[in-house]
């Protein structure tokens, strides 16, 4: 039988993995998403694709 210190250092163990996975998951998904924008940037000429998404994004007021 597993005592309770071993169920803590699993349970710790699968906390740190898991913040791990979704930080690598998020960190993904920014770099496509930005990319993108940059794409976008260059094929038009100008800044507009970044200052839209900005507004959009709610970051500009």
């Amino acid at each position: 039988m597993i005592d309770p210190l071993n169920y803590l250092l699993i349970a710790i163990t699968a906390c740190c993995f898991g913040l791990l996975v979704g930080f690598q998951v998020t960190h993904i998904y920014y770099c496509r998403k930005l990319t993108k924008l940059a794409k976008r940037s260059v094929n038009t000429g100008t800044i507009a694709p970044i200052l839209v998404e900005l507004e959009v994004g709610g970051q500009v007021k």
